[in-house]
């Protein structure tokens, strides 16, 4: 608490304080009227100084949680990579399952993985399955693991529960890349084949400019007024590899949301973004978390979210 807040709180004491001993000299009848109503006013004034403190420490210990999930989803990426070689894709298929599903069983969540049939669309999945919440995919500033989509695809017939990251496609939010095999983030679209088995287009080695200075996963932007609607793009199912609810892309024309009413037509449903004053936080292809502040200069981001560019930037961005 600054010097300042600390001093008037000691003035505020003080006179409490003295009021307390006058009323001490009169006969045992408890306070005046007058003295009654300063005592509440001086409590009215503390609560109003106090909140403010109180609701910052819980943002803090929030965003602390949402980096902490991030960490968690960062080193299940890199023990999928172990255990297969490569990546996982961003999503499968489209209509099918994303990044999320893949990542379950190194995220201690086997037993829902194992109800899961990667070669179904998301649609054909158990109801219970898709109205799962996982803990380390939501952010506590957001959603509640109990958040489910109250609109849903004309594709799917249930609701699904919420999260809040999307793997970074790339750095560019150009429809002609992203979604699409060409695109330059560390977790893009599988190839597929006729069998519906999926081939990764991505490893660790295929980073090059470095894991500690690519983008792997972030808070993805849901406009306030989205919350928990799917059909307006953004507040997807947590096991459905639908683009807009999956991915997203950072760079020159796909900045980072300034806040939940951050607006940009025809891409704020493609950006990240965070309900974290001033910042989104991201883990990098390190495993390594941190927040990066909504100021930073696009292509600096875009530099972080392109695998492969041989654009190295500063650590201090």
């Amino acid at each position: 608490m600054d010097r300042g807040r600390w001093g008037f709180l000691s003035h505020l004491f003080s006179i409490s304080d003295t009021l307390m001993s006058r009323s001490n000299l009169r006969r045992r009848g408890g306070f005046t009227l007058v003295e009654l109503l300063v005592v509440i006013a001086i409590i009215g004034v503390l609560i109003a100084l106090l909140l403010p403190a109180v609701q910052q420490a819980r943002e803090a210990a929030r965003r602390t949680q949402c980096l902490n999930n991030l960490k968690q989803v960062g080193l299940s990426l890199h023990n999928f990579h172990d255990t297969y070689g490569y990546l996982p894709p961003s999503r499968i298929k489209y209509e099918y399952l994303g990044w999320t599903a893949l990542l379950l069983p190194f995220m201690e969540q086997t037993p829902l993985y194992d109800t899961l049939d990667l070669k179904e669309p998301y649609r054909n999945q158990p109801t219970a399955s898709q109205q799962t919440g996982i803990a380390a995919l939501v952010c506590p500033s957001r959603h509640s693991v109990s958040d489910q989509t109250t609109a849903v695809e004309t594709i799917n017939v249930d609701q699904g529960a919420v999260f809040d990251y999307a793997s970074c496609d790339g750095d560019t939010a150009d429809q002609s890349i992203f979604r699409y095999g060409n695109a330059k983030g560390m977790l893009i679209i599988a190839e597929v084949d006729s069998q519906l088995n999926y081939k990764s287009r991505t490893k660790l080695a295929s980073v090059t400019d470095g894991l500690t200075n690519t983008i792997a996963i972030g808070e993805k932007h849901i406009r306030l007024q989205n919350k928990l609607n799917e059909v307006a793009g953004s507040d997807g199912p947590i096991l459905s590899g639908w683009a807009y609810t999956t991915m997203r892309a950072a760079g020159p024309g796909a900045p980072l949301a300034k806040g939940p009413n951050y607006a940009i037509p025809t891409v704020e449903e493609l950006i990240f973004g965070s309900y974290h004053p001033g910042v989104v936080n991201f883990v990098l292809g390190d495993a390594s978390v941190r927040p990066i502040a909504t100021t930073i200069d696009t292509t600096n981001l875009g530099y972080l979210a392109n695998r492969n560019d041989g654009n190295v930037i500063d650590a201090d961005f």
